[in-house]
């Protein structure tokens, strides 16, 4: 006796598909079997012996694809097979964020960090605790061959001593051989001067610079201490960054609601701009002004929709349209990269804040609630598994009857801990645009698949994904 494994049917003028939840598998459906896989659905147990031979083929190739599975002595039809439980202290570290400079020279209106400052008085991380950071994550690494230092704030050129300190460190401090550090930093661009960008270059280190578009959007978003706007600061400093850059130059955007209808003009300014890559995030609300409404998703999601329609265009005609939304999560599904953990937060993943105190991310920097040990003491992996059990508490309940739930893993923890516990809103409610962005990017997929066109961009998926 065979039985259903969950999955998802997504069908549309051009295509119909089947998602396999559990591992992400996907799989072209033609309408006659489609028709087929219909008219089965509807029983809980289908019996291969009592399947017409009209039916029969289409049922074999569900049962292949594993979207038909035999039924287990110890398993329920229907039943969901238990997410796998990832401890804290169990991984060891890939990624450590640096948080060199709690403070920064904007006042940008939806800042989630306090201006920064994460809450606190203004503070530097000192040199000496930004060689013992990298001693650290080196030491913690494992056989990671590849691990990456990030560079942030606040305003993290604001402390060029500390970060000059980790890189030089890192170089010195490198004792397997082949392991190596990839350096990023995320900057506002304000600080940025030939001896910061000769310094930048020289060690590879990618840069992400937050830029929110045309003028008057980034104005608006992004004042400086007296009100000003920093459009014209930031632009008139990006010709020494872009030229003869030896990595991509990314530009990240935030965008608050009401702006949400200007995606690709954001989008096709900061290209024009030079930027090699840009990326759009809608904005945290870190107050209910900035929560946005049903319409406004809307608007949203055709911004992105739009986007991803130019991705697709432009990978069947050879060349890659660089929206980086779409390529980390293409990268994902290509690769079958199923999530029981939402992000690898406290999980290889830690961040470490200007007095040298550990949190599972940078965006939960400044809950204390989060603190999770310091570089003197070490990480306390008790702690972590701790304060991410109370953010998901109840979660898998709520996300088990979800398609998504292996593309998502219940959401950002610092996204759920604003909304839920702070803004007082119930779970699940940034669930609709989050499947419905997820639903895009398998379409864009799946008619990539069906062109042959993934073959001009599998490798570069492929490595994406693994970073």
């Amino acid at each position: 006796m065979l039985a259903w494994a969950d999955h998802r049917i997504f069908t549309g003028p051009d295509e119909t598909f089947i998602l396999g939840v559990e591992d992400l598998s996907l799989f072209a459906v033609s309408p006659e079997a489609h028709q087929t896989l219909c008219k089965w659905r509807s029983s809980e147990l289908v019996d291969p012996d009592s399947v017409p031979v009209s039916d029969f083929e289409v049922l074999q190739g569900l049962r292949d694809a594993q979207i038909l599975l035999p039924v287990s002595r110890d398993k329920r039809p229907g039943e969901r097979a238990s997410l796998p439980q990832v401890k804290a202290g169990e991984v060891p570290l890939s990624t450590l964020v640096l948080e060199v400079a709690q403070d920064c020279n904007l006042q940008c209106t939806y800042c989630y960090a306090d201006g920064g400052t994460y809450g606190a008085a203004p503070c530097l991380l000192d040199p000496e605790d930004a060689r013992a950071a990298v001693r650290y994550l080196l030491d913690h690494s494992g056989d990671h061959d590849h691990v990456t230092l990030v560079f942030f704030g606040g305003e993290p050129l604001l402390n060029m001593p500390a970060i000059k300190a980790a890189v030089n460190e890192a170089a010195s401090y490198v004792k397997k051989p082949g392991k190596q550090v990839h350096f990023s930093v995320t900057t506002n661009g304000t600080m940025l001067d030939p001896e910061i960008v000769a310094f930048l270059h020289a060690h590879r280190i990618a840069v992400a610079v937050s830029l929110d578009g045309p003028r008057d959007i980034h104005d608006r978003n992004r004042p400086d201490e007296n009100g000003r706007g920093s459009y014209t600061e930031i632009v008139s400093r990006l010709e020494i960054l872009l030229k003869d850059s030896p990595v991509p130059v990314a530009a990240r955007v935030t965008l608050i609601p009401d702006q949400w209808h200007r995606v690709p003009e954001v989008f096709d300014h900061l290209i024009k701009l030079g930027f090699h890559e840009v990326g759009i995030a809608p904005v945290s609300p870190v107050n209910k002004s900035l929560l946005p409404t049903a319409e406004q998703e809307a608007v949203l999601l055709a911004g992105f929709g739009e986007l991803a329609q130019r991705f697709v265009a432009g990978v069947r005609k050879g060349f890659v349209v660089p929206f980086s939304n779409i390529l980390d999560l293409l990268g994902r599904l290509h690769l079958g990269q199923a999530r029981f953990v939402s992000c690898g937060a406290g999980l290889g993943y830690m961040a470490v804040d200007a007095k040298g105190r550990f949190f599972p991310c940078h965006r939960l920097t400044g809950a204390m609630n989060f603190c999770a040990g310091s570089l003197s003491e070490g990480i306390d992996a008790d702690r972590i598994n701790i304060s991410l059990a109370g953010l998901n508490e109840g979660r898998d309940r709520h996300c088990s009857g979800c398609w998504a739930r292996t593309l998502c893993a219940g959401g950002c923890h610092y996204e759920n801990d604003l909304r839920e516990n702070q803004l007082g809103l119930p779970r699940g409610s940034s669930c609709r645009l989050i499947r419905s962005w997820l639903e895009l990017g398998l379409r864009a997929y799946v008619g990539l698949r069906a062109d042959a066109a993934l073959e001009t961009l599998g490798s570069r998926l492929s490595q994406r994904a693994q970073c």
